[in-house]
């Protein structure tokens, strides 16, 4: 990639909070995440979160594989991840998901920004998010949408100020990547007739802050790991326990027992209880 690519690169994020990368994996790594996508579901069914029949979740994969290290990994991204950050760089998280086809359109999360939920907090937002599509997606399937701006010039706009017509919708072949910032505010878009949708969400953030994220484990292997073609501190936070006060946390009050899966759905009926009382 040349500088003037670069500088191209880094200009449309610094406007727009995302840029689209269409081929940031090769059509045999497509293939291979497919198949560990498929032998994940089959070895650890418990767990994947079931947050609805459309939305089921995986996000503590890393222990227990090491078939989606190379996308933690993949230099084009990461190159990109580095210039766009203009910090030094350190992995955070990976999560795969399911969004299969539904008659109900309504998002579980609806238009949000990632890691801190409070409107007041959104500037502490410092994360970049990497979202690679392992399945095709028309304009008939399910999509991840975003508001152009609201990391920087429109930051100031509330989630439930987006109107139709405000968003983008990021449409592309399997194997596309999607990097944004975290604070920019966006959804999954669901709609009827779609097929069904395989990504994988990976975070990055500045190696000397805190951790955005407890749920995803970094495993021995990884943060051993001693490659000069990676970023230095790519595992710096692996084992840190500071992480922002946000959504990052594991409940405290559970057993610890529980399985990760179990966890996310518990703290997601406490969220549609405090949903219901405030409505």
């Amino acid at each position: 990639m040349s500088d003037d690519e670069d500088r191209r690169i880094v200009a449309e994020f610094d406007e727009r909070g995302f840029v689209v990368m269409p081929d940031a994996l090769s059509p045999g790594e497509v293939r291979a995440m497919n198949a560990a996508f498929d032998g994940y579901i089959a070895d650890y069914p418990e767990e994947w979160a079931h947050f609805s029949p459309s939305f089921i979740q995986t996000v503590d994969v890393l222990p227990r594989t090491d078939a989606f290290d190379g996308a933690i990994e993949n230099p084009r991204v990461l190159r990109t991840v580095a210039k766009l950050l203009r910090d030094e760089i350190a992995f955070e998280e990976l999560s795969l998901m399911i969004r299969n086809p539904t008659e109900t359109t309504g998002e579980l999360k609806g238009w949000h920004r990632d890691i801190i939920r409070s409107f007041e907090r959104r500037h502490e937002i410092n994360a970049i998010s990497v979202v690679y599509y392992l399945t095709d997606v028309t304009e008939r399937d399910h999509c991840f949408s975003i508001v152009p701006g609201t990391h920087g010039g429109r930051v100031d706009m509330r989630p439930e100020e987006v109107v139709p017509g405000m968003e983008f919708d990021a449409l592309g072949p399997a194997g596309s990547a999607f990097i944004f910032h975290a604070r920019c505010i966006h959804a999954g878009k669901l709609k009827l007739g779609s097929a069904s949708r395989r990504t994988m969400h990976l975070y990055y953030g500045p190696a000397d802050a805190p951790r955005t994220s407890e749920w995803t484990s970094i495993p021995a292997r990884l943060a051993e790991k001693r490659d000069p073609a990676l970023p230095p501190r790519l595992y710096a936070k692996a084992g840190r326990t500071e992480i922002v006060d946000g959504t990052g946390f594991k409940p405290r009050d559970v057993d610890p027992g529980m399985s990760t899966a179990d966890m996310l759905m518990h703290l997601q009926r406490r969220v549609n209880v405090r949903r219901g009382a405030a409505g």
